[in-house]
């Protein structure tokens, strides 16, 4: 029988667990117990640009792994605790490896339970806990150590990708003949991403409110035809510059127990148009209903784009060079604000600064993988790289990186 109690947060878990109280009636639940295994300080000094807190919170955030669900059962309470805590550790950290490694490389990942767990793990809050004299349920969320799970993966060779996206707005579009539905009141689809899309995943998905004003912008006949300017208005409004309509075609009758497959079509609208990936199709009977198949397109589909979000951004350690740039100032605050940046990006791997003068500062980057994918990476920090001679210009191109428009009903954002 399980009853409830209120737990104050333990700042020192390793001493806390020595006096934590487990008499064998003793119960309990806590809702938001936060443990905090070590803690960054920030330097002293001008504080950081916008770009750049956007950038080290979301480099944060990509090794955060949440919603861990843990169950132990033990001699004693405080055994099947600390028996749960590791064990969910170790999931997390498995689901956090599998989140940056390509799928086909997997498969090669070491088990986190060979791995000494605490040389990973930098904190973890715990939620919904429920005891008894044996038994211990929560759920987790994991801060993972970004400079270890980097460790981990490139001593042992694997190329991986840790750059989030820019936002990309979704557009589930439901078609039953000609007529499209496109917001949430009577379309499935929209449901199906509302209540399936995968929160942890690289490729930052926004599913918008689907609000009044959203419905101003664009109607189904916009969305359906691609329009590019109905569609980039509600792109700015979300901080995004894509919108990837996703449509859904039913095939049988109108009623959803007629529906005998669903054919599914992602077009990414931008400035220009593609389809992204390969139409998909799946079947619709007694085993897997509707709304199931709903639910599955759109783990699959996800899934597929993230995975080709993570090939074009993979690390690879076996590549690299040595690039010669040209950073224009004004104000010694100018340089902080590019440097600060640049040491956000794990693509770099060193800046040495080679000249520094009024209104310039010479520099040496040396980085991992191929220049395309540094200037891809630098775009997303607001930074543009330009040829000057034999060496490059390092210029603000003006945007706020990582900050998104309104809120969104729905968001894989980190």
């Amino acid at each position: 029988m399980l009853q409830s109690r209120q737990f104050r947060p333990i700042a020192n878990p390793r001493r806390a667990l020595a006096r934590w109280p487990a008499p064998a009636s003793w119960i309990g639940r806590a809702p938001g117990l936060i443990v905090a295994l070590a803690i960054g300080i920030a330097a002293a000094g001008a504080p950081q640009p916008a770009g750049a807190q956007g950038a080290s919170a979301q480099s944060a955030t990509v090794f955060t792994v949440s919603d861990i669900p843990v169950d132990a059962t033990a001699a004693d309470a405080v055994s099947a605790r600390t028996q749960a805590v590791r064990e969910g550790q170790q999931a997390g950290l498995e689901r956090l490896l599998r989140r940056l490694v390509a799928a086909e490389d997997a498969a090669r990942l070491p088990r986190a339970a060979s791995l000494p767990i605490d040389d990973y793990v930098q904190s973890f809050e715990i939620a919904n806990e429920e005891l008894s004299s044996t038994r211990y349920m929560a759920d987790l969320t994991v801060a993972y150590d970004p400079d270890a799970v980097r460790a981990l993966l490139s001593d042992n060779r694997f190329a991986f990708a840790q750059s989030v996206s820019m936002p990309v707005v979704v557009l589930p579009l439901y078609e039953t003949g000609q007529v499209g539905r496109l917001w949430p009141d009577d379309n499935p689809w929209w449901q199906a991403w509302a209540e399936h899309m995968d929160p942890e995943q690289l490729l930052r998905l926004v599913l918008p409110l689907g609000d009044l004003e959203d419905m101003a912008m664009v109607s189904a006949a916009q969305a359906q035809a691609g329009d590019p300017a109905a569609l980039s208005a509600l792109a700015a409004r979300y901080g995004a510059e894509d919108v990837l309509v996703v449509t859904a075609r039913p095939e049988g009758g109108p009623e959803p127990e007629q529906v005998r497959a669903v054919a599914f079509e992602a077009m990414r609208v931008g400035q220009e148009q593609q389809l992204e990936g390969q139409p998909l199709s799946l079947a619709v009977g007694p085993d897997r209903p509707l709304d199931a198949t709903l639910a599955l397109a759109v783990e699959q589909i996800q899934a597929s784009l993230d995975e080709r979000w993570k090939s074009a951004n993979l690390l690879r350690f076996d590549q690299g060079g040595l690039m010669l740039v040209g950073v224009p100032i004004a104000r010694l605050a100018d340089w902080v604000a590019v440097k600060q940046r640049l040491e956000s990006l794990p693509e770099v791997n060193e800046i040495v600064m080679a000249s520094f003068a009024r209104d310039r500062v010479g520099i040496q980057i040396r980085y991992i993988g191929d220049e395309v994918h540094l200037e891809q990476a630098l775009a997303r920090l607001g930074l543009a790289l330009t040829r000057e001679g034999e060496s490059w210009l390092l210029l603000p191109t003006g945007r706020n990186p990582g900050q998104g428009g309104q809120p969104s009903a729905t968001s894989t954002a980190f």
